[in-house]
């Protein structure tokens, strides 16, 4: 029985709490049953052999309509739901193609931003992610923050803002509190990910440490330090940019958004399709977990917000197409994100609100594939 099924159990919230935060809504149950009606689809493809073929026309469409929509909830999950069918194949390639959108210098910034969102939250939560590939893609995104850093260093970026490094910068130190452990249990990537330049890229002028959510960059540092990441003098410097009056502030006048569009799924039915291929945070094991009752604890902790959702009465009434309804209440109760909503200087930029949802932190331990990784994508 897995942790979360315990603490179901226990606060009798859970999927109860889903039932409460759904329960009457019919445009919500009316989205549940047509996520049921396509993962079936979808897992009829799979079995037929078709996969491949709807898996080239889903990711056209999620391209088109669905990577730069505000705070999309459930629509992504049918790209995640059709990797988890094929993992070797549609897995990896929806991984690689989200970077290609982030590392893409002619893509409009939004479009940048939202894909290195997609592409860490997905490399944190898919299960069926193997740990060499999430590492080499890490290693593309470290590798372009480093080019950047260097090009601020000689001057020649004009972008004041900065918003997609910082945005890198977050989805690195997100994926790493889920992966990290996994990654250090090989001897050949732990290698491999120490050679990246991450001392340089955290200490640069840009302080992406003060600007990155502080929940993240706190959980992040402290796998690091246990895993021997940095040199031990980079931690006194580290946590005096987390206890900055900028950090505290989350960004100053450049806050930086959180979207983390794979967040724990909230529909009932459809959710048996999501849930069994889903990293929980609870499932994590971290650098300085040593599998004892203590660190259970501790993981324990982590996880209660997610069961805590407020009073039932919070959630009776639900407009799922308001920007500040209910369900978005109860998300961000269920959310290591603050309270308030944070938008980034991207409007000014490129025409488009700022994206904001609320993020938690959550891991995976997957072992390699065969899969030998080619260069960039």
């Amino acid at each position: 029985m897995e942790l979360e099924d315990l603490n179901e159990d226990e606060d009798g919230l859970g999927q109860a709490g889903t039932k409460v935060l759904f329960g009457g809504n019919a445009c919500a149950e009316k989205l549940d049953s047509l996520m049921v009606v396509v993962c079936e689809h979808l897992k009829s493809c799979a079995e037929r052999g078709y996969l491949d073929k709807e898996f080239d026309i889903l990711k056209a469409i999620f391209r088109a309509s669905v990577l730069r929509v505000h705070r999309s909830k459930f629509c992504q999950f049918i790209m995640f739901y059709a990797c988890s069918l094929d993992p070797k194949i549609c897995g990896l390639e929806f991984a690689f193609f989200l970077t290609e959108i982030f590392l893409n210098k002619e893509e409009d910034p939004i479009s940048r931003m939202s894909a290195v969102s997609y592409v860490g939250s997905y490399l944190s939560r898919a299960r069926f992610i193997s740990a060499d590939t999430v590492l080499a893609i890490l290693k593309k995104i470290v590798d372009w923050c480093d080019e950047y850093c260097v090009l601020q260093n000689r001057g020649t970026t004009a972008n004041p803002n900065h918003q997609i490094f910082y945005g890198a910068c977050q989805a690195v130190m997100y994926v790493l509190c889920f992966r990290l452990r996994s990654i250090m249990d090989y001897p050949n990537l732990k290698a491999q990910l120490f050679q990246l330049s991450f001392g340089f890229i955290l200490n640069h002028r840009l302080e992406p440490l003060k600007v990155c959510l502080p929940s993240i960059v706190n959980e992040f540092l402290r796998q690091a330090k246990d895993a021997g990441l940095f040199a031990a003098s980079m931690y006194s410097a580290a946590e005096d940019a987390i206890e900055s009056d900028l950090s505290r502030a989350f960004g100053g006048i450049n806050r930086l958004d959180t979207f983390f569009p794979f967040d724990p799924y909230l529909l009932k039915e459809s959710d048996r399709y999501i849930r069994p291929n889903f990293e929980f945070w609870s499932m994590v094991k971290t650098t300085y977990s040593n599998d004892k009752d203590d660190d259970d604890d501790e993981l324990l902790d982590l996880d209660a917000p997610e069961m805590n959702v407020g009073s039932l009465d919070d959630h009776v009434e639900i407009d799922i197409n308001s920007d500040d309804d209910e369900l978005e209440y109860s998300m961000n109760k269920m959310s290591i994100t603050p309270h308030h909503s944070f938008y980034h200087g991207m409007a000014a930029d490129g025409g488009d609100a700022g994206l904001s949802m609320p993020a938690r932190i959550r891991p995976s331990a997957s072992p390699p594939s065969r899969w030998a990784m080619s260069g960039s994508p």
